[in-house]
This record gives structure tokens, C-alpha cells and sequence, in this order.
């Protein structure tokens, strides 16, 4: 039996086909009750996110298995093979463990380190194991994925340095304020940049949101998806003196923001830190409002010149993480390796065993004056002999775990037909 995986991602198929591929939580439990069902595959998992899908599995022939599965997918989403000829990859065995454990520890993500994929692996196991659909093989190698996911984050710091635009935005903002929590925001415009932005302080603790944009009925509708209120466009300078955080994305040839305006607000405000993010292009806030005391002013370049760092930063700990994982691979492989040897070695005393009991019952037989303890002695001594026949080649086996060496033993001892 192979363990494999066969897939597109962002590396390999554009956004048109990988939303043609996707499989939601209904399709993805329809799929895999499929493929085990009709066979093609003895264990099943699915892992399907915006930039990946991917089917696990444990099935008898390599080549066949794999054809198998990409022609299946095919059906399923009613693509021509043609469609998806050369976006599909596949890996087996050692291979395959090693791009799940990549995976989950976020070294094939699109951006390195980002945190969503070990849960989103996480529950494509929880789901195909209330399907029914996985066995002995993908219990083991998920949990073990889990585990190398949440190693290489304790042990490396690939996951610690924000990498986008937004989440650099927010880590600054914790170092001026510490908790965001009794922080307020005010959004100027109603964009997706702001909106991620707005989200990312969301998350990490701010409560107080005010949202304007030249049309009001944007500012309300986006104030109303997050819980804040929306002003007048008019009014957004005079509420300076109490907002935390300023966040401006508006498409302007002017700056709204000058630097009068916010000195002004600074006096009102008795100089508290005022942390102005400007998301626009062109630029929204006055470059020279950074001059005025306590102001903390950051523009799309001074974000970006951040995120990039951060990455670079974050790259410098692959070899490390490569090397945790190469690490759990090998314990994997050397875990599954024993699944084939355990029978092996079994088999391999039963004949053996079986040999002693039925020599030793022929030759007791012979020798019919022997007292009790005699016999017990006798007795002790073939199993003596055996263990210490087989105590060596069966530590040797252990070591090795070459499936070509337990080939030869089963076949050296004629063992295949042994139960």
C-alpha cells in the first residue's frame, strides 16, 4: 500500500481553476465517501482552501491509484482532462508525508508562516474521520502533521513577524498603546484595505469604531458590519481630539489630513499618542504631520518596507523548519515501516515455533522414561535455543526496516502463507 497525495495550489493552477477544483464541507464529505466507496482509494482526507486541493490517501498501486484519483476529481467538478493538463502534482510515500508535514507548518503556503492552514488541515482530518474515511495510516500521519505544525511554530519564528500591510499596521499600533482594547479607531474611507485593516484591530481587541467616506451609505453599511457607528464626512476632523487610531484610504489628489489640523487636535488631545495609518494612493495625511510630538504617521511604502523585512526575517528560519520536518518524516516513515514488520517477525516465530513444538513432541515420544522435570527442562532448552537463534536476525530487522530485506526473509522462509 502507497501513501500519497495528489493536488493543485496557487504554484501550479491559476485562481480561475482552483475555484473550479475547490471542494466546500458538503462536497468535500461527498467526495471522500465517494472515493472510498467505490474503491479507489482504502483511506481518504480532503484539504481544500482558496490557494490548495488536495486528496490524501492510502491506495495499492502507486501509478494506477493516482490516475485514478485526478481523473476522479475531473468527474466530479465535470472538468475536461485537458483543462487541467500539467496543473496537477502528486507525491507518494516519503514524498507525500513530507508535503503534508510542508503544509501544515506553513512552508507551502503563499505567504510563509501564515497561521490558518494547520486548522484548515485540522479539520479536513475531523471531517473525513466522521466520514469514516480514513484508517490506520492517515490517523497517524494527520495527528503526526498537527504536531510538526505546531513544532515548527513553538521552535522557529516563521509564524511571529506580521507579513502583510494590515497585520504590520496592527502589530505597530500594540507597541504604542500595549492592549488595544480601550482603543478607539477612526476609519476614513470605506475601502477593502481600510476593511482589513479595521479587521486585523478588530480581532486583536478595539471595540470603538467610527467610519466616514464621502458617501454615507457606505460608512453605515460598513460601521454596521463591525459594530461601530458612521458620521458625516464633514465631521470626521473634529472627532480627532478622541480617536486612538486613524486609518485614511481614499482615493484624493489632495491631502485630507493636514498637518495644522492634526497639531491643533494634538493640543486638544493634551498631546496622547495619535497613530495615523495612511493607506492611500496618493498619499492622504501630510508627511510632515509625523514632525508633530506623539504623532506616529505610516505610510503604504513604510508598511510595505516593514512586511518585506519581516519576511526576509522569516525565510532565515527555513532550514531550521526543514529540518524539524525532515526529522518527523523519518520517525513517521520508521512508524509505518513497522506496520510491515510487526506480521513479518510474527510469522517468522510462528513457523519457527511451530518447527521446535513439533521436533521437540517427536522426540519426547522417543523418550518415555523421562521424569517431569526433565521433560520441563528439555522443554526450556528448545525455546532457549530458538530465542537465542532469532534474537539477532529480529534486532537486525528492527533496524533495518528495508521492505526489501523483508521481502527476501518472507521468501527465504516462505512466509506469505503464513497466518
Amino acid at each position: 500500500m502507497s501513501t500519497l497525495v495528489v493536488g493543485l495550489n496557487h504554484l501550479t493552477a491559476p485562481i480561475e481553476l482552483r475555484e473550479r477544483v475547490t471542494f466546500s464541507v458538503e462536497t468535500n464529505r461527498e467526495a471522500i465517501t465517494r472515493l472510498s466507496a467505490e474503491g479507489t482509494l482504502r483511506e481518504a482526507v480532503i484539504v481544500s482552501t482558496c490557494n490548495r486541493s488536495e486528496i490524501y490517501g492510502v491506495g495499492d498501486g502507486e501509478e494506477h491509484t493516482l490516475s485514478a484519483v485526478r481523473n476522479f476529481v475531473c468527474d466530479f467538478h465535470g472538468l475536461d482532462p485537458r483543462q487541467v493538463d500539467g496543473c496537477f502534482y502528486h507525491h507518494a510515500d516519503s514524498a507525500a508525508v513530507r508535503h503534508l508535514f510542508r503544509v501544515a507548518s506553513s512552508l507551502d503556503s503563499m505567504v510563509l508562516g501564515e497561521p490558518h492552514i494547520l486548522g484548515q488541515v485540522r479539520d479536513a482530518f475531523l471531517l473525513a474521520l466522521e466520514s469514516r474515511t480514513t484508517g490506520l495510516i492517515l490517523n497517524q500521519l494527520f495527528q503526526k502533521a498537527g504536531h510538526v505544525g505546531k513544532r515548527v511554530r513553538a521552535e522557529t519564528e516563521i509564524g511571529l513577524r506580521p507579513v502583510s500591510v494590515s497585520s504590520v499596521a496592527v502589530d505597530l499600533a500594540s507597541k504604542i498603546f500595549g492592549r488595544l482594547g480601550q482603543c478607539s479607531v477612526l476609519v476614513v474611507g470605506a475601502g477593502e484595505m481600510s476593511e482589513l485593516t479595521l479587521e486585523s484591530l478588530i480581532k486583536r481587541g478595539v471595540r470603538q469604531v467610527t467610519i466616514t467616506n464621502r458617501s454615507f451609505d457606505r460608512a453605515q453599511a460598513l460601521a454596521e458590519r463591525h459594530g461601530g457607528r458612521a458620521i458625516h464626512w464633514q465631521h470626521f476632523i473634529g472627532i480627532l481630539t478622541t480617536e486612538d487610531i486613524v486609518i485614511s484610504s481614499v482615493q484624493s489628489d489632495r491631502h485630507i489630513l493636514l498637518r495644522e489640523a492634526v497639531e491643533k487636535s494634538m493640543i486638544d488631545r493634551d498631546h496622547r499618542p495619535l497613530f495615523l495609518i495612511d493607506l492611500g494612493l496618493p498619499r492622504n495625511i501630510d508627511p510632515e504631520t509625523r514632525e508633530v510630538y506623539n504623532v506616529f504617521l505610516y505610510n503604504l511604502d513604510d508598511l510595505q518596507s516593514a512586511a518585506d523585512s519581516n519576511k526576509e526575517e522569516r525565510r532565515k528560519d527555513l532550514p531550521k523548519a526543514e529540518r524539524i520536518i525532515e526529522e518527523e518524516v523519518e520517525k513517521f516513515l520508521r512508524w509505518q515501516a513497522r506496520l510491515h514488520l510487526e506480521p513479518v517477525v510474527k510469522r517468522l516465530r510462528h513457523k519457527i515455533d511451530h518447527i521446535r513444538q513439533s521436533e521437540l513432541d517427536d522426540h519426547l515420544r522417543k523418550l518415555d522414561r523421562l521424569t517431569d522435570r526433565e521433560r520441563r527442562i528439555i522443554t526450556a532448552l528448545s525455546h532457549a535455543i530458538v530465542n537465542k537463534i532469532l534474537h539477532e536476525p529480529t534486532v537486525r530487522l528492527k533496524s533495518s526496516l528495508d521492505e526489501q530485506t523483508l521481502q527476501t526473509v518472507r521468501r527465504l522462509f516462505d512466509l506469505d502463507g503464513e497466518e
